[in-house]
């Protein structure tokens, strides 16, 4: 079972990364010592159940070369270890010295070890191991992107406040996003810190965000029109909301590889 220390971490806050394969680890060797430095680094694992919201703390307990499989700790909560066994996969995140990694265990098997739930599965064919620290924005699918509403504060004079802004996610990270402002619309204030947004990721809730304007430039869209790309970073978010744009960049970064690989 997990250290106590661990055990009493609620949750981990992956990194989002681009679909950049200067990312994806896929040398069986290398793969192998960053399943062994988790366990060494007694790193704590974020399961998530079929890449849903529902998740366990966990670690990686053992890797068995020869065999080609892993043991992933199970979870306290016996409703989470019966939802992970009957699962697709795993999504897990990670971080090694604070570099953030990512892997997906498919094949999932509960068994029993050394008396308590445990996860066997094959060792991953690749991981994703971020080189340098830094925030990396996805650039989204059109028909496929996520959209923010930016609120606005109250007027000054008393005047309601003026009527939400909903502007298409161009890109996103762990860090911030970027919206696309038509020509026309409010001015958003560089260095204003909107307490009022939503993230709405596709197929996820809303997640309510404080943006804080960074940055503003404008750009040609593809059909000739101008528009304002703004750049904003997350001042505040909901716990869960990190993994909720991991899972939307991992699923992005899928399918985008496998048109790229012709599977459809």
């Amino acid at each position: 079972m997990l250290p106590g220390d661990i055990r009493d971490a609620h949750h981990l806050h992956p990194e989002p990364e681009e679909g950049d394969d200067r990312y994806l680890v896929r040398n069986r060797r290398q793969v192998r010592g960053l399943l062994r430095a988790l366990i060494d680094q007694r790193s704590l694992v974020s399961a998530h159940i079929g890449g849903r919201d529902q998740s366990f703390p966990s670690a990686v307990l053992e890797v068995d070369e020869d065999d080609d499989w892993l043991l992933l700790d199970g979870s306290p909560n016996e409703a989470s270890n019966r939802a992970a066994a009957v699962a697709t996969h795993l999504l897990c995140f990670a971080q090694l010295e604070k570099v953030r990694i990512r892997f997906r265990l498919d094949q999932v098997e509960r068994i029993e070890h050394e008396g308590h739930v445990a996860f066997r599965a094959p060792i991953p064919a690749s991981i994703y191991h971020l080189q340098r620290r830094e925030h990396y924005r996805l650039e989204t699918p059109i028909t496929d992107s996520p959209t923010c509403v930016i609120a606005f504060d109250p007027e000054p004079d008393g005047e309601p406040a003026r009527e939400p802004l909903h502007l298409r996610v161009i890109d996103i990270s762990g860090g911030g996003l970027a919206v696309s402002l038509p020509a026309g619309s409010p001015v958003l204030e560089v260095g204003h810190v909107y307490r009022h947004c939503e993230l709405r990721l596709p197929d996820q809730p809303p997640l309510p965000v404080a943006l804080a304007i960074c940055s503003q430039a404008r750009f040609t869209l593809p059909n000739g029109m101008e528009s304002l790309r703004v750049g904003t970073r997350f001042e505040e978010m909901p716990r869960g909301a990190d993994e909720a744009i991991q899972r939307y960049i991992f699923r992005v970064d899928r399918q985008r590889n496998a048109r790229k690989s012709g599977v459809f």
